[in-house]
């Protein structure tokens, strides 16, 4: 894939740029270089996002690339086309946006578009695709890359990777794995270690709860178990269980013997106990059936008056009917009474309204007349709406050619003032050729302003480094005096401790003097002013001031080789100083000259712009263009609008010709038929014909209700004469049924009455019934009094055994032997109760013990594999690596053998990379540590040692070596251009002169290289430049640079 043409509209600090990297053919080697912030990482950003959708580093989503500086109408779009596999392509990204509507107010949101149009090699587009998917798909088939890998592949940070060389094991292995995609092993293991954490919590929870069962089991002992082993307290538990079983055998033994002894007891005591029961009970009977027998006699009565009653209350229902019938007698005849005189009273009131039926005849004739009257006038009624409805219509449609001529006119006016519009804007639209004449004069001017400001940025360049050469002159004459100084010092104290070592010496040499030998000093014989006699110095002090005095020398010496090289540093300082302080007098005399000339050239060109600063100026002069060109834009605009507006005037002007001609149409046809209806109404009166024929319905209506009211009240004497003399009859023949049937209810109970004595009138039966109570107390009382007997005579039956001269017998010893024993069990039982319960629970907790302890030990087991699988893939092992790291030590072995390749032919085959094997002091240093391995020193050493400029080509190596590694891992495409981020501002000279060496060495490999710095030295060396200048605004401009 090579890139063919960038173009960024309001992206970034981009209004409308384009960077055409076909302009860089002629050497593969270029710099993209501008200030920081001005947007050269933003040229990369707009290839990632219109290839894949989103920047490169995901720091903004594509919506927040839209520049600040856009109009809100504009949109923002990324234009990018290359080249691949002898096919062109071009695509074209739009982001989500807010946009301005292009008719009225307000805004209007556009969703994200995409085109990716493809093209022969002899440029013919074959085909275009138009939809996000299709889109996104096709591109990731072309690259086999996402944005990422993109990312990795085409732009390199090479600081980043100068880093990564000397980085740990640890910090390497970060990288890797974003690079690799490594994360399941880490992630992998970080389970492992949540899993293991989870198992050892489960096994701790387990042995907590076997703590806690030692402490439930009863024991029968207190010994401590403490200390015991889980599967010796089981077995001791068992062992206890045991014995606890022996014991509850023996409770249930004196259990049942107890039991069996109660239940002698209770038979002893429940016999005796009957019998005296029985003794009692035989003679109360005997003295209850003497009681019951004296009551005989007054039973024997009660029963006579219960008989006398239930006769009469069998009598009572056939007295309540006759008494019934006799009632329904007296009402029958009170009805007919009532009847009878209802029906005189109607048939008078019948026979007055038979004699109004003349009347009722006359008002039927009077309301025949009435309605042919109002049939005729209603007839007349629509006939009077419609002639009315056409006066109304007439009006309206009147009205209608009024309001259209108004329009007419009104449209006409506008029409006028459109030509009139149009005419002003043509005079304005004359002014675009000067225009566009001052826009070239003032696109030269800016860019000999550019240049005239780049002179200006070496001027005072030059003068930064005059002032730091002076800075630097300042200190070493500084550093010149301090030497001096300290020279003088250390001389001094030679000369001193000379003069003490010449003392010593001397001393020395004057105790050994001979008398008649020459001094080895003077070389006399005698000394006749001789000093007096030294002491002797001791050898150690001699030996430490020969020391200081060799020490001291050696100083002066070194005093005297820093002050012979701060003399060589001033005299090339101020060398250096001259020369720059000549150039910068040149240079600002050119300054000046330029700026007079720019100041001529604008004033010459744009007379309105003040020329006393050329910055305000320029600004002053861009503004006024600006203004003229929205001016000649807006005319454009509304000229386009005119041009859109006369055609829809004129349409508007004949369409409204047509509807006044078609109103008038409509006005005559109107006029016609109105004129029609009013001839039909010529002899009616329309204003009160509605008001005739509401008042003859009134009338109608009014007599047709008395009519028939009347009616309906004569209809009604009738219907109700014909009833009354129903209901009379039917009162007639009731009332011969109902003396029937008290005829036949009297003679039965006449013969009832002669069946018994007791009663004379049926009025004393009626009131005897009413003491139900009385019957219900007697009947009550004689059924309880045979109950009572028969239960007696029964009950005395069976007690015919028990003879009452035998004595009673005494049960209170029977009873306190039977108390005493049901103690002595109760508790026996309570006793069996608790050691079973123990038992129970005790065999309860050796179960559970016994299930958990398995459990432990599965999970134990478990734990042990889980807590060495972990340590071994986390690195806990003699070689001190992890499993991800083995698999990364995979991957970085593959990119070291690619690097290796380019690192030896950049460096003539001195160096190799290599992969430390040595086991580190800990595992944060071993594994991924890298080495060089120097031919020439036949050794390797740590990558560390490397010079700056020696670890740049060994991090570009590595660089180039990863991109290839992941290009491949993601199908082998091919990708003709790199792109190196920053990196080389930390380098010195000789370090930079071998990095751009290097450069240029891959260059020769065809491939595309684009350098992102802002690196002075690099404006110098490479030839082809993509500029970024950033304008006061903070807009960025693209300027080419070409040699």
């Amino acid at each position: 894939m090579k890139p063919k043409k960038l173009t960024l509209k309001n992206f970034g600090p981009f209004i409308d740029e384009t960077i055409d990297f076909s302009k860089l053919t002629d050497a593969p080697l270029f710099l993209i270089t501008g200030k920081t912030g001005a947007g050269k990482t933003t040229i990369f950003d707009g290839m990632t996002y219109a290839l894949f959708g989103e920047t490169s580093g995901k720091i903004r989503s594509a919506k927040e690339m839209r520049s600040l500086f856009a109009t809100p109408e504009e949109e923002t779009s990324v234009l990018f086309s290359f080249e691949h596999q002898q096919m062109s392509y071009e695509i074209e990204r739009k982001p989500e946006q807010v946009l301005a509507k292009r008719k009225g107010n307000g805004n209007r949101k556009q969703a994200a578009k995409v085109s990716l149009t493809i093209f022969d090699e002899k440029g013919k587009e074959v085909k275009q695709y138009t939809k996000r998917s299709e889109a996104d798909q096709l591109i990731k088939e072309l690259l086999n890359l996402d944005a990422k890998q993109f990312s990795q592949i085409v732009l390199l940070p090479q600081g980043e990777f100068r880093n990564f060389l000397i980085s740990s094991s640890s910090e390497k292995e970060g990288v890797l794995r974003n690079l690799f995609g490594s994360q399941f092993f880490q992630q992998f293991n970080e389970q492992l270690k949540e899993k293991a954490k989870l198992q050892q919590q489960k096994l701790d929870h387990l042995e907590q709860e076997l703590t806690l069962l030692r402490k439930r089991f009863v024991r029968m002992n207190e010994e401590p178990t403490e200390n015991v082993s889980y599967e010796e307290t089981i077995a001791l538990w068992q062992h206890e269980q045991t014995a606890l079983e022996e014991i509850i055998l023996a409770e249930k033994a004196k259990l049942l013997k107890l039991q069996e002894q109660q239940k002698q007891i209770e038979n002893d005591y429940y016999l005796s106990e009957s019998l005296n029961k029985s003794y009692k009970e035989k003679t109360r009977l005997i003295q209850r059936k003497k009681e019951l027998d004296e009551k005989e006699t007054v039973i024997a009565e009660k029963r006579q008056w219960i008989k006398q009653y239930e006769f009469a209350q069998k009598l009572q229902d056939t007295i309540a009917r006759s008494q019934e019938y006799v009632s329904d007698q007296i009402e029958m005849a009170t009805k007919e009474r009532t009847y009878f005189e209802q029906l005189t009273h109607k048939e008078q009131l019948y026979k007055k309204w038979l004699e109004q039926e003349e009347r009722r005849m006359a008002l039927q004739k009077e309301i025949n007349g009435l309605s042919k009257d109002f049939q005729e006038k209603k007839i007349l009624l629509p006939i009077t709406d419609q002639w009315q409805q056409k006066q109304v219509d007439l009006k309206e449609l009147q009205e209608e050619e009024q309001a259209l001529q108004e329009k007419k006119r009104v449209i006409s006016q506008e029409e006028a003032q459109i030509l009139l519009e149009q005419q002003k804007i043509q005079e304005q639209l004359a002014e675009q050729e000067e225009l566009q004449e001052n826009r070239l004069h003032y696109e030269k001017l800016r860019q000999e302003y550019e240049k005239h400001q780049e002179m200006i940025e070496q001027w005072n360049e030059k003068k930064e480094q005059i002032e730091s050469y002076r800075v630097q002159l300042n200190e070493i004459n500084s550093q010149f005096e301090a030497n001096q100084e300290y020279l003088s010092q250390q001389t001094e104290l030679l000369d001193r401790l000379k003069s003490q070592w010449a003392s010593q010496q001397i001393a020395r040499l004057q105790l050994l003097l001979l008398p008649g030998q020459p001094c080895p000093v003077c070389g006399a014989i005698e000394h006749p002013n001789q000093q007096d006699q030294h002491e002797l110095p001791e050898k150690e002090e001699i030996v430490a001031l020969e020391q200081k005095l060799a020490q001291t020398e050696s100083t002066i010496d070194q005093i005297h080789q820093e002050i012979g090289r701060n003399e060589a540093d001033r005299t090339k300082i101020s060398e250096q100083l001259t020369n720059l302080t000549e150039w910068c007098s040149s240079k600002r005399e050119e300054i000046a000259k330029n700026e007079e000339i720019l100041k001529t050239k604008i004033k010459k060109t744009f007379r309105f712009a003040k020329v006393s600063d050329l910055v305000v100026s320029l600004k002053e002069i861009n503004r006024d263009l600006t203004a003229q060109i929205s001016v000649i834009a807006q005319a454009k605009k509304a000229q386009q609008e005119i041009l859109e507006k006369l055609p829809e005037i004129t349409d508007r002007l004949k369409e409204i010709g047509q509807y006044i001609d078609q109103n008038k149409e409509k006005i005559q046809q109107t006029q016609g038929e109105s004129a029609s209806l009013a001839k039909q109404l010529e002899k009616i009166d329309t204003h009160t014909l509605s008001a005739d024929v509401k008042y003859l319905e009134e009338q109608i209506s009014s007599k047709m209700q008395w009519l028939s009211k009347e009616m309906e009240q004569g209809l009604s004497y009738s219907q109700e004469i014909n009833l009354l003399k129903t209901q009379l009859d039917t009162i007639h023949e009731q009332q011969k049924k109902n003396d029937q049937k008290l005829e036949s209810i009297q003679e039965k109970i006449s013969e009832k009455m002669k069946e018994q004595d007791y009663f004379k009138e049926t009025e004393e039966i009626l009131s005897f019934v009413q003491q139900e109570e009385v019957y219900n107390e007697a009947v009550q009382s004689t059924d309880a009094y045979e109950e009572e007997c028969l239960i007696v005579d029964d009950r005395l039956a069976q007690l015919a055994t028990i003879s009452l001269e035998e004595e009673l017998q005494d049960l209170n010893d029977l009873k306190e032997q039977l108390e005493r024993i049901k103690e002595e069990v109760t508790k026996q039982q309570e006793s069996c109760y608790r050691w079973q319960e123990q038992k129970n629970q005790n065999q309860q907790i050796i179960e559970e013990f016994s299930s958990i302890y398995q459990t432990s030990q599965k999970q134990l087991d478990e734990l042990i594999e889980l807590q060495q699988l972990a340590q071994t893939i986390n690195g806990e092992n003699p070689r001190k690596t992890s499993l991800e790291r083995y698999v990364l030590q995979v991957y970085l072995q593959e990119v070291l053998q690619v690097a290796n390749s380019q690192l030896q032919r950049l460096t003539k085959n001195r160096y190799q990379f290599e992969l430390a094997e040595e086991v580190g002091s800990y595992r944060g240093k071993t594994g991924l540590e890298i080495n060089i391995y120097d031919d020439e020193a036949g050794m390797s050493r740590g990558a560390h040692t490397l010079s700056g400029g020696e670890s740049f080509i060994a991090a570009l190596s590595l660089a180039l070596a990863l991109a290839e590694v992941i290009q491949a891992q993601t199908g082998g495409v091919t990708i003709e251009a790199l792109f190196i981020d920053e990196g080389f501002g930390s380098l010195d000279e000789e370090a930079l002169e071998m990095a751009i060496e290097a450069l240029e060495t891959i260059e020769s490999e065809g491939r595309m290289i684009g350098i992102i710095s802002h690196v002075r030295e690099l404006k110098e060396r490479v030839v082809q430049q993509i500029r970024i200048s950033t304008e006061g605004s903070g807009q960025s401009k693209v300027r080419y640079h070409l040699g």
